[in-house]
């Protein structure tokens, strides 16, 4: 049986590897369009919840359309 990759073992695995990265990396671009990136950027509590809602808003859109399927395909041995 083929062992699945660290990315499908876990939900945890892949929100760490993909969802937590892409989140950070959107955040801190949107920031950089809109001028630049100072120290109080990362002091203000909307910094983090913007991070939050597209967290959910990615994660969902990407559980369904890319880890479950796969996920899936792994725990069946394919």
């Amino acid at each position: 049986m083929k062992k699945a990759p660290f990315l499908y073992r876990s939900f945890f695995n892949f929100w760490l590897v993909y969802i937590l990265p892409a989140s950070i990396a959107t955040i801190i671009i949107t920031e950089l369009f809109k001028g630049s990136i100072s120290g109080e950027f990362f002091k203000l509590p909307s910094t983090y919840v913007k991070m939050l809602i597209f967290q959910v808003i990615f994660g969902l859109w990407m559980y369904f359309r890319d880890y479950k399927p796969k996920a899936q395909k792994y725990k069946e041995g394919v």
